[in-house]
């Protein structure tokens, strides 16, 4: 079994009474995680009351003592597994909860959907997992609920199903898994039903033991807000926390967004000095060869790498704030370390959050759980990633009057001076030997790129030669599809754990397999 450091954190969305309780108490029971004295004792209340038992009372009974700090920790739940632990982020009710999700103060590996199979998708629903898409999350389970009403019904499973995916689709997101499960009865949660013999896939409690916990890549570019500058002992300290990459001691970076560069001289560490790097997730001290200026909000990286110094922004934006978001005024964006202030320059499009109908182009306004395509213009530079690129630095909240209001992921980044910021890839330099013949292995890129095809690339193309390309995720096929609308050449993919793999051709490639990577043979759409 794992550690309790290895926990995976998840969120249980969905429109309200299609059983979110319900299975949270489930899955208390169904894996032995609820002492069984305090089950009987919730038993016996019940029947004391004159009430039938439900597993949603178990939720309330454990909200009660999340309350009283009894047993469960302030803000989160827990649950676990052969497996590992869970923590539940978020349980159904919590008041703050789309303003936690979207502001980033709870961050989850993995998601629940959950849909009630006779009601179909709701306002909710679609609303929740519009945020889901806002945030990234990309492990999520969609669970089609309270099927025993309808005697697990095939039918009633794919019609819900195909719903789901349409609209997931439509967000840009894709379900793990779909899942025909009753939290009431118990069936497909951690044992297999026998009421649903066309289903041939995990149960919940299997999928979400498949689940991996969303690891900040050590292999990230290096980024690290500045929290604070102390003076100590004769040394200057810049204090942050490295939110993605490594840094080395001897290293050359840069401050974002002033540009400076500089090497690090020391990394100070209580209670041990004297390290040599520091990785994602750790908090340090850094001294640098040369004492640069730097102020909080500022973010060091790496100079090939560096984010970008952005003084706009086009951005994906949920507004929860009780008075509209107005273009025109003022407001505080707050990213990572770094407060500034931005003007809602232009809305490019007003849209219902939960039907995804666009309600207004070029808006003045924006009103509460709406979302909106924006453009914010900033007082100052600020070091800023697209979403797609970096999380950490690729997401924001919007403060009026002081409170967070909205929040939203960054799309793209310009700069009056600098134009836009975009990595552009030269293939013929990327194309490599091995460990496969014409690869292209972008499996380590986390930035969206551009592709410079060049004559010699072009050219071998039309020699009859194919190329394989590697991604880390479907966020990444867009550049390859770009080239193979310019070029006119045709590509076809197929799915690799999170990640999938393309191999691009010209028309008449098929014509020749001498040039192509050793598995083009069995490669399938």
């Amino acid at each position: 079994m794992e550690g309790a450091n290895d926990a995976l954190k998840i969120v249980i969305v969905g429109h309200v009474d299609h059983g979110k309780s319900t299975l949270i108490g489930r899955l208390f029971y169904d894996t032995g995680s609820l002492p069984p004295e305090r089950y009987a004792e919730i038993v016996a209340a019940c029947k004391r009351q004159g009430r039938e038992f439900e597993f949603a009372y178990l939720m309330d009974a454990l909200e009660e003592e999340r309350e009283q700090n009894i047993t469960i920790e302030t803000a989160q739940t827990f649950f676990r597994t052969e497996k590992r632990p869970y923590v539940i982020i978020d349980a159904p009710g919590h008041k703050e909860f789309l303003k936690n999700m979207i502001t980033g103060s709870s961050t989850a590996d993995a998601a629940i959907l959950i849909v009630d199979a006779a009601e179909g998708m709701q306002e909710q629903t679609r609303r929740h997992a519009y945020v889901l898409s806002l945030l990234g999350i990309r492990q999520i389970i969609v669970a089609i609920n309270k099927l025993d009403r309808l005697e697990f019904s095939q039918k009633a499973f794919a019609q819900v199903s195909s719903e789901v995916k349409t609209f997931l689709h439509s967000v840009g997101l894709v379900a793990s898994y779909m899942i025909p499960m009753s939290a009431k009865t118990g069936d497909n949660i951690a044992s297999r039903t026998d009421k649903a013999p066309w289903y041939s896939g995990p149960t919940f409690v299997e999928a979400l033991d498949a689940f991996l916990p969303v690891i900040v890549d050590q292999r990230a570019p290096l980024r690290l807000p500045i929290q604070d500058i102390y003076k100590w002992d004769g040394k200057r300290i810049y204090v942050g926390r490295v939110e993605s990459g490594t840094i080395r001691v001897g290293e050359e970076v840069t401050i974002a967004p002033t540009g400076k560069s500089t090497r690090v001289k020391s990394i100070e560490g209580w209670p041990t000095a004297g390290r040599m790097s520091a990785g994602a997730g750790e908090s340090v001290g850094l001294t640098l060869v040369d004492e640069l200026f730097a102020e909080r909000g500022h973010v060091i990286a790496s100079p090939p790498t560096a984010p970008f110094a952005a003084t706009e922004i086009s951005a994906s934006l949920f507004w929860l704030g009780r008075d509209p978001l107005v273009r025109g005024r003022k407001y505080e964006l707050r990213l990572a370390t770094v407060s500034v202030e931005a003007e809602l320059a232009s809305v490019q499009e007003r849209i219902d959050s939960s039907t995804l109908e666009v309600l207004e182009r070029d808006a003045a306004e924006i009103h509460n759980t709406e979302t909106a395509n924006v453009r914010l213009r900033l007082k100052r530079p600020v070091a800023a990633d697209a979403f797609d690129e970096n999380v950490k630095l690729g997401r924001f909240v919007i403060a009026a009057n002081g409170r967070v209001a909205g929040g939203g992921i960054i799309r793209g980044a310009t700069n009056e001076s600098l134009g836009s910021a975009r990595r552009v890839v030269r293939l013929s330099d990327a194309v490599t030997q091995w460990p496969e013949p014409n690869l292209v292995d972008m499996t380590s890129e986390n930035a969206i790129v551009e592709f410079d095809a060049d004559p010699a690339f072009i050219e071998a193309l039309g020699r009859g030669e194919r190329f394989l390309f590697r991604f880390p995720s479907i966020d990444h096929l867009h550049p390859l599809t770009a080239l193979a609308y310019e070029y006119d050449l045709v590509f076809t993919f197929r799915r690799e754990g999170q990640g999938l793999s393309a191999l691009l051709s010209s028309k008449d490639a098929g014509k020749s397999a001498s040039a192509a990577p050793d598995d083009a043979r069995d490669f399938a759409i």
